[in-house]
């Protein structure tokens, strides 16, 4: 039933009564009668709706970003993505017995973000007041800009808490990683080291920072270098440039079975803590990245080429008299025996004259192809980015077959040097030198082990009866070359610069370890009588060098029979042969 309540001007509209429903006129307005409960009700629900369309909204994002974390990473903004990518935490570098080299620190680190900055003048002149060296004018225009501003990169506790206390919005704290090199200057070129932002800029960090050598996820990369037998490499490397008043001195340990890199020095060095306290001289790596002419080290490589291409034998004889016409060029021997020298003689007593004639047989084609399989035609395939290829004749002529087979005409890095004479005494293999634990490397067959036979008693005659008696180390019976060699200038060569050096192995009649020993325009001593050639420097350094260094490389003394057999026997001695009776003879 309809009860009728009239407006006036208005459609008559009517109550509904529930109980007695009827039809109503067509310009019928319905009110429904509602209590002030079923208003509550109804609030109620829509309030619930709501609370349920907000909770959905809450999970779904949860979903979404579950999904990323399970699938994939939600990509951060552009400005903090480059913040995050700076400082990407690298990994810890050990050498092969785990010593440590480098590291990450923890730091705390100011940063603002512009953007949340209400006032930038306030802002700036507070944390300037706090944080030293803070250019406060210079800062507030930057937050003024809006931009993301690291302040400092390493925080003091003290510091975090002022700046903390003053309460500005846009001022974070953020963790960061320093990274640390505990050694501080030893084996610096091998390590390198890092800048803010960029990562390793050289050494094994840039390695790192480039996917040149890896190390398993969350481990150490292992370095190939003994921090023991780097530390004494270093000190008589010093203790020689103060002897001898050199400009700079390098030197290397080589593994000659395997190629890795024991010990690899470049003085004067540096701090990879605070490079940037050192001159960029200070910071390069002349052991692989300059180039010289090293001399009579080259004599050796042409013996053994010749030997190998079948052009020579040990006892063929050489006229060594006088001197020796080629082309142009009259070749000279610096203190000449002045007599006929056989190929054993020449390369002991270091003849210029004797080993042109022996290149002469070998030829220029031959020559060229022995030097390019022992890698001195290109850079060396190694994890340091400091490397450089040899500088080459531009032609390659008689002269220069000449020189070249003397170690002039020729630039290398030392390491190409150290790498092509270790091919020279392991049995004829050539290994490019490896820096780090599974690195990839390249190798080459030279030499039959015969050749290396032979060439393993003519050096070791060069030090038994020859230039480099200074090298001796009793027990140790070391095998090697001197090489002496001035230093190019315009027009010719300085005959009062020179680069000296000795390049030898140990144990001579099995060798394991290759060692290359440099000093930059070393000077005369009293006790050299007024000589500065390397058999009165660079071999009396590994001398006293492979003294020290003998116990910690695995290396005991042996008896003169012992070694005298081995040397006589002209089958090469592997590396666990040697090993044998070294432990045999210290057993005995």
């Amino acid at each position: 039933m309809l009860r009728k309540k009239q407006h006036q001007n208005s459609p008559t509209a009517y109550l509904i009564d529930e109980s007695a429903p009827s039809p109503a006129p067509s310009n019928t307005v319905y009110v429904r009668a509602s209590s002030a409960r079923a208003r509550m009700a109804a609030r109620a629900r829509i309030r619930i709706a709501m609370c349920a369309v907000v909770f959905a909204f809450v999970f779904a994002a949860l979903g979404v970003r579950m999904a990323f974390i399970t699938f994939g990473r939600i990509a951060p903004p552009p400005m903090l993505a480059s913040v995050e990518a700076a400082h990407a935490p690298r990994p810890e570098i050990i050498d092969r017995n785990g010593a440590l080299l480098a590291t990450d620190l923890p730091m705390i680190a100011l940063e603002i973000w512009g953007r949340e900055v209400w006032d930038p003048e306030e802002t700036a002149d507070k944390i300037a007041a706090l944080i030293p060296n803070v250019d406060a004018a210079a800062l507030e225009q930057k937050l003024a800009a809006g931009q993301y501003v690291e302040v400092r990169a390493d925080l003091s506790p003290a510091e975090r808490q002022a700046i903390f206390e003053l309460g500005l919005p846009g001022v974070r704290f953020a963790s960061r990683a320093k990274r640390f090199y505990p050694q501080a200057d030893l084996a610096a070129h091998v390590i390198g080291h890092g800048e803010p932002g960029k990562g390793g800029v050289m050494g094994l960090e840039k390695a790192v920072s480039d996917g040149k050598v890896l190390s398993p996820a969350a481990e150490p990369l292992r370095a190939s270098i003994d921090i023991r037998v780097q530390q004494i490499l270093e000190e008589e490397l010093a203790s020689g440039i103060e002897e001898f008043t050199a400009k700079a001195a390098w030197g290397g340990v080589i593994d000659v079975e395997t190629g890795e890199v024991i010990a690899l020095a470049s003085l004067p060095d540096f701090d990879p803590n605070k490079p940037g306290a050192f001159a960029a001289e200070f910071r390069r790596n002349r052991a692989v990245y300059d180039r010289y002419e090293l001399g009579s080290a080259f004599k050796a490589i042409t013996a053994a080429a010749a030997l190998e291409a079948g052009v020579a034998v040990e006892t063929q004889t050489y006229d060594a008299r006088g001197s020796y016409q080629v082309a142009d060029r009259r070749i000279s021997d610096f203190h000449g025996e002045n007599r006929i020298l056989t190929l054993s003689e020449v390369v002991q007593h270091s003849s210029n004259i004797g080993i042109v004639q022996v290149a002469q047989d070998l030829g220029p084609a031959k020559q060229k192809e022995f030097l390019k399989k022992l890698g001195l035609f290109e850079p060396l395939p190694i994890a340091l980015a400091e490397n450089r290829a040899p500088e080459l004749p531009r032609q390659w002529g008689p002269v220069e077959t000449a020189t070249v087979s003397y170690g002039h005409g020729i630039s290398v890095t030392p390491l190409h040097l150290l790498a092509a004479y270790a091919a020279v005494v392991n049995g004829g293999v050539w290994r490019a030198p490896v820096f780090a634990e599974g690195s990839a490397q390249k190798t080459q067959t030279v030499f039959s082990p015969k050749t290396s036979a032979i060439m393993r008693r003519i050096l070791r005659q060069v030090i038994a009866d020859g230039t480099a008696g200074y090298a001796e180390v009793e027990g140790y019976f070391p095998i090697g070359k001197t090489a002496t060699a001035d230093k190019p200038k315009a027009g010719g060569y300085d005959r009062n610069t020179r680069i000296s050096s000795f390049v030898g192995a140990v144990p001579g009649f099995a060798p394991r370890y290759a060692v290359l020993i440099s000093y930059d325009e070393p000077n005369p001593t009293p006790d050299s009588f007024g000589y500065a050639t390397a058999g009165w420097n660079a071999a009396p350094t590994f001398s006293k060098f492979l003294t020290r260094a003998a116990p910690l490389l695995g290396l005991h003394p042996v008896s003169e029979p012992e070694a005298t057999a081995a040397f006589a026997s002209g089958e090469f001695v592997g590396v666990r042969e040697a090993r044998a009776t070294m432990a045999e003879s210290e057993a005995r």
